[in-house]
């Protein structure tokens, strides 16, 4: 008898014990605007590392921006002392409107440059950039 409620006891306990397995593992869902701005400040990222390819990941392809960023790779690899120059962008992000598959960003771009260690030039560019999702995953259109 004592071995019956035994038993029946451990069952209990696994199941608790697997249930709050099952339960306790969720994906936290991160909402259309934080993927916008965390594509925006990866995009800054990827162009301020020279990282080409990485940047144009971010891009929906054949985009103008797809091709702008192709364009300043080009550039880049045409004249070699451009790598001395030390990039840095900053996005300010005024305001994001998602509507179904499409968004636009206000953003404004501080880029800092450096060349050969002396600072050369600070800018801010406010630009409307235009995103689309695709495949579940958001791109820069332009």
């Amino acid at each position: 008898m004592k071995r019956k409620y035994f038993s029946i006891i451990l069952v209990l306990i696994l199941a608790m014990f697997l249930v709050g397995c099952a339960g306790g593992v969720t994906t936290p869902v991160i909402s259309e605007e934080t993927q916008i701005r965390d594509l925006i400040s990866k995009l800054c990222l990827a162009i301020s590392d020279k990282n080409w390819s990485l940047a144009k990941s971010y891009c929906y392809p054949d985009s103008s921006i797809y091709l702008e960023v192709e364009q300043v790779e080009s550039m880049v690899a045409l004249y070699p002392q451009i790598s001395d120059v030390i990039i840095l962008i900053n996005p300010y992000i005024y305001s994001i409107d998602i509507t179904g598959n499409e968004a636009k960003a206000i953003v404004s771009f501080n880029i800092q440059i450096w060349y050969q260690g002396e600072y050369a030039s600070n800018d801010t560019e406010k630009a409307t950039t235009i995103l689309i999702k695709s495949g579940g995953k958001w791109y820069f259109y332009w």
